[in-house]
């Protein structure tokens, strides 16, 4: 069913969709044996993961003849901070993963907190956990400007909502 849905639409949407689907999937290999350990790191694998679903989409935009072009730099943004607010609130759950965690904090913060990743949700250390949550949310928040811009330059009201309730 999908391959027949993408096979009806317009090249120009599947080649947006081409290019997307083949640098996420070669950039989320990536990160299947590799730890994130710094912030470029980090900042990588959102690119990956969500970052380039901003850029596909802004391309499916402009190719319908709804929106502007916009610079790649605001679209990925605008998947970066989705993916980090992602990220910092599912904390918990994928720590807890079974049959073994998956997290995507950068090593080159939680490490001023804690010697262990996990060692964050135990109630004796949650001073340093709102320490280091403060430092993940004031990473996040580095992208706002650029989703701002993004948003505000939106001029079809449903591929607004479409960007901002998630946001």
């Amino acid at each position: 069913h999908v391959a027949t849905a993408f096979l009806e639409l317009k090249k120009g949407y599947q080649e947006a969709i081409e290019d997307i689907t083949m640098r996420m999937g070669a950039g989320m290999a990536k990160f299947i044996c590799k730890e994130v350990e710094t912030i470029d790191d980090y900042d990588e694998y959102c690119h990956y993961v969500a970052g380039l679903v901003g850029l596909g989409l802004s391309k499916l935009f402009h190719a319908s003849g709804t929106e502007i072009s916009f610079p790649d730099s605001l679209s990925n943004s605008m998947g970066l901070f989705l993916q980090k607010t992602n990220i910092i609130r599912d904390y918990l759950e994928d720590i807890n993963e079974i049959p073994r965690s998956r997290m995507f904090w950068p090593r080159e913060i939680w490490s001023k907190y804690v010697n262990k990743l996990e060692d964050l949700k135990y109630e004796e250390n949650s001073e340093k956990a709102i320490q280091c949550l403060n430092d993940m949310v004031t990473n996040a928040l580095m992208h706002i400007e650029d989703c701002l811009k993004y948003m505000s330059d939106l001029r079809d009201p449903a591929i607004f909502r479409f960007c901002a309730i998630p946001q």
